[in-house]
């Protein structure tokens, strides 16, 4: 049942409970799973009817965002041990880049490029942008200190990226270039970003509880749950599904996966081939 205080076409449902403070999250499609990391170094499997499975554990390690290659391998950002593991699952983690002061989102560039997000300090802007190549070596982006670094997406040859303290989204050319401000907000803490296949980009927030759509340059809000009940602390989300068209999203504060049918169909997310298949 859709409480009242939400839209009903959203089609408010949740896919899993039972999960240890989910940030990350990103969708397979050669598995047709969704992955999430765990407060605890959890690496999560959830099929679409729910199903849950802990494929492995990660001592030591607090994982945010996820990404995915060809290979199906996932890059995880871990502020547990303050570095990317790249994770095959089933085999043992391995480093993958430089150490990263406080690691919290991945996005792959169509070149083989990783982008990490480095957060830096929530109350003054020191946050910044890694660039990982295929080869693992680490530069970070020559752009202005960010307010609090969070979620990227890659749309055509931009890269977004949220500034949670500012609060807004601002993006930079992956040419290179100085960074320039795509949208202000006002009293929130956005925290995740995902296009879909009109080039909308939806925005969620940690607080107060909400997903925008800015569209043609007008911001609008899509879901306000003040109650915090149904869906809590929504951080990363990503589109999923055979037709990438429900959107899901993680709950840091929480213990499940909501997920919710925004009207449009996600943009497809680059995984490149990183390694050789020789």
């Amino acid at each position: 049942m859709i409480p009242a205080h939400l839209d009903e076409s959203l089609d408010l449902q949740t896919l899993v409970e039972g999960l240890d403070h989910v940030e990350g999250v990103c969708w397979d499609p050669v598995r047709h799973c969704v992955w999430a990391g765990g407060e605890a170094g959890q690496l999560y499997r959830v099929e679409l009817d729910g199903t849950l499975e802990v494929v492995q554990v990660v001592d030591g390690a607090q994982f945010l965002g996820l990404a995915l290659d060809a290979d199906g391998a996932l890059y995880c950002c871990d502020v547990g041990h303050g570095r990317v593991w790249r994770i095959d699952p089933g085999s043992a983690p391995e480093r993958y880049g430089e150490a990263i002061g406080y690691p919290n989102y991945p996005v792959f560039g169509p070149d083989g490029t990783l982008y990490v997000s480095d957060s830096g300090s929530f109350v003054e802007a020191t946050g910044s942008i890694v660039a990982i190549g295929p080869d693992g070596s680490s530069t970070r982006l020559d752009v202005a200190p960010i307010a609090y670094a969070n979620g990227l997406a890659i749309n055509e040859e931009h890269l977004y990226f949220i500034e949670s303290s500012r609060p807004g989204v601002s993006r930079v050319d992956l040419a290179g270039g100085p960074a320039e401000s795509v949208v202000v907000m006002e009293r929130c803490v956005p925290d995740g970003l995902a296009f879909d296949e009109r080039g909308d980009l939806y925005i969620s927030c940690y607080q107060p509880n909400q997903l925008w759509r800015l569209s043609s340059g007008e911001l609008r809000c899509l879901l306000d749950d003040w109650t915090g009940e149904f869906v809590l602390s929504p951080t990363n989300v990503a589109f999923y599904g055979e037709h990438l068209d429900r959107l899901v999203l993680a709950s840091l504060c929480g213990h499940s996966l909501t997920t919710i049918d925004v009207g449009a169909r996600g943009a497809e997310v680059a995984r490149p081939r990183v390694r050789s298949s020789t």
